[in-house]
């Protein structure tokens, strides 16, 4: 009889041995598992069980690499799970530190009373409606009431109701249930990605007649229903509105639905042009010239006494994102650390030309008592140094906007011209 195929008591003590070790292993006990690796010599044991053992060891080895693997994946994965954290929050700080309203530039009268207004509504959540020009700066001011109220964790979602058709318009905004068609998975709509957020609606003036029924009910009930849906969800937002249009003429026209006008105008901001706010320019041509010479890794640059009264001259009707489109561009352009008159776009050159070469506008101011004597006090008291006409000028025209309060239609009247006069004149001496 073949000895390889006698079961003797030895060999079947080996056998009941590995099958006790590879159990344990089955239930991740490891006590044995030196003893398993012991079975493997095989001057000491017989030929098959060494072999046997063998494999299992060689089974166990790898398993213990793929454990293992596991473990430093999980590890791996937790590191980054809490840098994504860290980093998150970090831009979240960083968020509300950009868009802070102490940090934006606005040294005008008006300016700051907006800005004060901003400081005081931003923890409520009173919907809000921005107005003013192209490039005044609207979404800026909507960033600023979002990231420092309570709600800037939470999603920011910005829609340009100019931008969206018509016929994709309630499933931009409500989303899509799935099995609308075939094929058609569920998507969120803007109002329901903006839960505990702020919902920006840009250009609301554009909006469709029929969406503005729909916005009206989000606003009044505070739930949606996605398109092809009939479950109603409730959402938890704020809506900053904005437009470049006179929405009570809108109105008044019947292009604009007074009830969501109303429901918009709980707060309502005006910002004013960058021609009404000329003590803003130069902080804001430095803040950009800082901004993009940084961005282009360049040296910091400065403009030129003879630019910069350039700027003044401008009229600027695309507001401050013309100023900052222009700055951008002297940043990458400019042979020199210094902004000179050449190198000015050509319509600012132009202007800066045209306003040299208008006749002067008399500056006798009207008689009269109060504000209009302060003024006269100030024109007819000597001044202990002779000064330029064009310095006397400025002073005139500074201390008729400070007695005005910033009233530019009165600061007029004090110095006896007209509004357009007096713009005119600002554009010239600042």
């Amino acid at each position: 009889m073949d000895k390889e195929k006698v079961l003797t008591p030895e060999v079947d003590r080996l056998l009941k041995k590995m099958e006790q070790i590879c159990h344990d292993l089955a239930w991740n006990k490891f006590e044995q598992a030196d003893d398993l690796f012991e079975l493997t010599r095989q001057k000491r044991y017989p030929e098959r069980i060494a072999k046997l053992a063998e494999s299992f060891g060689m089974m166990l080895v790898k398993v213990e690499a793929r454990e293992y693997r596991m473990e430093e994946m999980l590890k791996e994965l937790q590191q980054a799970r809490k840098q994504l954290l860290k980093e998150n929050a970090g831009l979240k700080k960083g968020l509300q530190e950009r868009f802070s309203s102490k940090k934006i530039i606005g040294r005008n009268p008006e300016m700051r009373k907006i800005l004060d207004q901003v400081e005081r509504i931003a923890d409520t959540s009173v919907n809000v409606l921005i107005t003013g020009e192209t490039g005044t700066g609207k979404e800026l001011i909507a960033k600023a009431l979002h990231y420092n109220s309570l709600r800037g964790p939470s999603p920011f979602v910005a829609v340009n109701c100019s931008a969206v058709p018509e016929t994709l318009f309630e499933s931009e905004l409500f989303g899509i249930e799935k099995g609308v068609a075939t094929g058609v998975a569920m998507r969120k709509g803007l109002l329901e990605q903006a839960h505990k957020g702020t919902l920006f609606l840009d250009e609301i003036g554009d909006m469709p007649l029929s969406s503005q029924a729909k916005i009206l009910r989000v606003l009044e009930e505070r739930v949606i229903t996605r398109v092809g849906g009939k479950e109603p969800i409730p959402v938890d937002i704020r809506v900053v509105a904005a437009t470049n249009r006179d929405l009570k003429a809108e109105t008044a026209a019947a292009r604009f639905r007074s009830d969501l006008f109303f429901r918009l105008n709980v707060v309502s901001l005006c910002l004013p042009p960058l021609a009404e706010r000329p003590e803003d320019l130069p902080l804001l041509v430095k803040r950009f010239m800082d901004v993009h010479c940084r961005s282009m890794n360049r040296a910091s640059m400065k403009v030129s006494p003879e630019a910069m009264r350039a700027l003044f001259s401008y009229s600027w009707p695309g507001n401050v994102r013309e100023l900052e489109n222009e700055v951008e561009r002297l940043v990458a352009l400019a042979y020199s650390s210094v902004i000179r008159l050449e190198d000015l776009s050509l319509s600012i050159r132009e202007s800066a030309r045209a306003s040299r070469k208008s006749p002067a506008i008399s500056t006798a101011p009207e008689t009269g008592t109060g504000k209009d004597q302060d003024l006269k006090d100030l024109q007819d008291r000597p001044e202990a140094e002779v000064q330029s006409l064009a310095k006397a000028e400025k002073k005139l025209v500074q201390r008729a906007l400070e007695v005005s309060q910033g009233n530019k239609t009165q600061a007029a009247r004090l110095l006896g011209i007209s509004r357009e006069g007096l713009r005119k004149k600002m554009k010239r001496l600042f």
